[in-house]
């Protein structure tokens, strides 16, 4: 099963002291795996090129975070557990630790809500923090 919604993306961060919230509304498609969904959609970027992200729940407990395009990004986030994330930006690449300390998850074939929240660092110094809230509505 693969449908189509429309999803909203709201992104809190706090990195280094400084707050940003970033909201995208685009279309997306769910597809139901054996122990999860998959959600993808594409984002625009503001100098017009474009990034395909990609989220896999699994199990309500994980989430693997790929993006590929001007920064491509992988990350498996999973309450209490660091995992090393990698990132090319045109810049450089480079890692860091991600720990989730929340995940919410109420997600069907109709749509509903993933809700995550990790902290991250660079060689175990803290570096900031990241919040998802992301809806998912049927369309039409």
């Amino acid at each position: 099963m693969k449908k189509e919604f429309l999803i909203s993306v709201l992104t809190k961060q706090l990195i280094e002291g400084e707050k940003e919230e970033l909201e995208i509304l685009t279309k997306a498609f769910l597809e139901l795996k054996q122990d999860g969904y998959v959600i993808k959609y594409t984002e625009e970027e503001e100098d017009g090129s474009k990034s395909e992200t990609t989220l896999q729940l699994e199990n309500k407990k994980r989430i693997t975070v790929s993006r590929e395009g001007t920064i491509s990004t992988h990350m498996i986030i999973e309450e209490g557990v660091r995992n090393l994330s990698h990132h090319v930006t045109p810049y450089g690449a480079f890692s860091m630790g991600v720990v989730a300390d929340k995940i919410e998850s109420d997600i069907s074939e109709k749509g509903g809500i993933l809700r995550f929240r990790y902290m991250t660092d660079l060689e175990n110094a803290p570096l900031g923090e990241i919040e998802f809230d992301i809806t998912l509505n049927p369309i039409g």
